[in-house]
């Protein structure tokens, strides 16, 4: 049993720890302004590779005011951490059904280019938050992309038609020469696809908070050269600049990623 004077300094030294704003390992770091991975490297007794690792980051350059980074280790996780785990349960839902997530353009094929951000950086974030989630659904998911490299749309298809009981959604941003548009909005070229795109729409829309353009059909070629029901979905349009700001956000990239998972749960699998 500790003496009475060693339980007083632990308890000052875990007060001063949650005034400091500081978060021990296994926690979640709030980045600060100033704030670097190689600071966060040295302060959490940790290796930039490994921070990189553990959340996902490929180009430190993307690193934003107010994102959430999670420090490696065994530790129990911060309160916002589990609040996070527990709004999304694993589940056995998705057990053997294949999702084929297609991170539209990529390498060469910039995509839309508006501000400074590229749409297939954008693509790229959004699909890898959504592997994450639907892999806690127990679906099997398959990345027609992991890196920004270049794929013909031909490619890309032919990778969906590989599997059978799956579906393929293809995770696109929105641009116009009309500033002013902004939305999300769904395509399909069949009627599974319509199916599809009409619940992943649905939860898109109403969790991101945004303009509803509706569902649409479209001859696009992943669509119509896809075997399974298959929708490409328009997450915001980086033309206009309010919703440009949303976009390069990692919460509204979260959300948007929560909502489409969700959505895919609530579809009807035949």
């Amino acid at each position: 049993m500790y003496p009475v004077k060693r339980i007083h300094l632990t308890l000052v030294t875990a007060l001063m720890f949650l005034c400091s704003g500081t978060v021990l390992f296994g926690g979640i770091h709030t980045l600060r302004k100033g704030e670097t991975l190689y600071g966060l490297a040295r302060q959490y007794k940790t290796s930039v590779a490994q921070l990189k690792s553990h959340n996902g980051i490929r180009d430190h350059r993307s690193l934003q005011i107010g994102q959430r980074i999670k420090i490696p280790g065994s530790s129990s996780r911060s309160t916002s951490s589990t609040k996070t785990t527990s709004s999304y349960p694993s589940s056995s839902v998705g057990r053997g059904k294949t999702v084929v997530i297609d991170a539209g353009h990529g390498g060469k094929d910039w995509g839309a280019y508006r501000g400074g951000v590229k749409e297939s950086y954008l693509n790229m974030k959004v699909a890898g938050k959504l592997e994450y989630y639907l892999k806690r659904h127990g679906y099997r998911v398959v990345m027609t992309r992991r890196s920004d490299s270049f794929l013909s749309l031909s490619r890309r298809a032919s990778i969906a038609n590989r599997y059978r009981n799956a579906i393929f959604v293809s995770i696109h941003f929105n641009a116009t020469r009309n500033t002013w548009v902004r939305g999300a909005e769904t395509f399909y070229a069949g009627a599974a696809g319509r199916q599809l795109a009409s619940s992943i729409h649905r939860e898109l829309a109403s969790k991101c908070q945004m303009k509803n353009r509706g569902v649409r059909f479209a001859r696009f070629s992943v669509l119509v050269q896809t075997k399974c029901p298959a929708v490409l979905v328009e997450c915001g349009f980086i033309s206009n600049p309010s919703e440009r700001a949303r976009c390069v956000t990692s919460s509204f990239q979260t959300t948007a990623a929560q909502a489409i998972a969700e959505g895919i749960r609530k579809y009807r699998w035949r």
